[in-house]
């Protein structure tokens, strides 16, 4: 691992030099600091602290402040749910770490969860060392507009925002669902086919839904709202409920899930039931996260390329931060990555 040693023997400074270059980089004038840059950029130095000394403004990056830093945010659903033990954001980070490293940005990382959250920004959009924030999850407009306030790029991921005035990444929710269920329609299931999502689910969340939707008014279904099954957070009345859907006189011959999580839950019902998938049930997931290669049965799902997503909001964030020179004024876009149907042994034929 290089040291701040390596980095002024690159520039052809003193250690004392690099070290005000991280810590106070208004003392270090323009040439000298470029130097600095060019050196810690080729040997993939980072500093052992990011924090400035007492009394000075924080700066996380070298030379041109918060332009080389951004921040990335999650929020979880609540306590329990971290960013290390959540299948599906865990790798957006990393496919964000690794364009970070590629574009030579440093990441940083702030965790927490909705009920802990009370308009009480992160200390590094706080502080203002970071140039751009990729926002992850379903955030509520007010919090989006906190963050709004402190940091000049705010960029949401897996989330957009109705009045369309932040850029945004996400998945192809709609076409997901859509495919999902067309699937489903080959196999010869028809009008008892249900969906499974969260009551708060989130805009992406809502996409899905509205593929559901649309497959069946296309196969000539009338949408029952019996079959659309919005479970509440509390995991004892979660299980009630889908249980209540399974064991119903008409209970549904196959069911999309917004997400795997709930397709997992789903399965561990269906298990304490008697109910077998996919003899008695066909089951699909949305996002393919590691373990439903491993469940049994292994679950049929909607690919996420999760990495691919992190990848490119890294690489779109640090556009809005470093323009092209002559870039017309900026729209917010809206980029939407492109899933795919992965059939594994959680369906049948009817």
């Amino acid at each position: 691992m290089p040291s701040i040693r390596d980095v002024a023997r690159e520039a052809g400074v003193s250690t004392a030099t690099v070290s005000r270059a991280f810590s106070t980089p208004s003392l270090i004038n323009v040439q000298t600091m470029e130097r600095i840059r060019q050196a810690a950029l080729s040997l993939d130095y980072q500093p052992s602290r990011l924090r400035a000394p007492k009394g000075q403004p924080p700066t996380a990056v070298v030379g041109s402040g918060a332009r080389n830093a951004v921040g990335f945010q999650f929020f979880g659903s609540g306590p329990c749910d971290g960013l290390s033990s959540n299948s599906f954001y865990a790798p957006i980070l990393q496919g964000a770490q690794e364009q970070a490293s590629a574009l030579g940005m440093y990441l940083l990382l702030h965790s927490t969860h909705r009920e802990a959250f009370a308009q009480e920004v992160p200390r590094m959009v706080r502080d203002q060392v970071i140039g751009g924030l990729l926002l992850l999850g379903n955030v509520d407009a007010p919090i989006i507009a906190t963050f709004a306030q402190h940091v000049p790029h705010v960029l949401l991921v897996d989330n957009r925002e109705e009045s369309g005035q932040f850029d945004c990444v996400l998945s192809d929710g709609f076409g997901g669902a859509y495919a999902a269920m067309k699937y489903l329609f080959e196999l010869g299931h028809r009008d008892r086919i249900a969906f499974l999502m969260s009551e708060k689910g989130g805009p992406t969340v809502q996409d899905r839904l509205r593929g559901y939707l649309c497959a069946l008014f296309e196969n000539g279904v009338s949408p029952d709202p019996r079959r659309v099954l919005r479970t509440t957070h509390a995991d004892r009345e979660r299980l009630e409920q889908i249980a209540g859907l399974l064991q119903a006189p008409d209970r549904p011959t196959a069911l999309l899930c917004a997400n795997d999580y709930h397709a997992h839950i789903v399965l561990r019902v269906c298990r304490d039931l008697g109910i077998k998938v996919p003899g008695d049930l066909s089951l699909v997931g949305f996002d393919d996260i590691e373990y439903s290669s491993h469940c049994d049965p292994p679950l049929t799902t909607i690919r996420v390329d999760k990495e691919e997503m992190g990848r490119v909001a890294m690489r779109h964030l640090y556009s809005l931060i470093h323009p092209g020179e002559g870039n017309l004024p900026h729209s917010p876009e809206r980029h939407e990555l492109p899933v795919t149907l992965v059939v594994r042994d959680s369906c049948r034929p009817l």
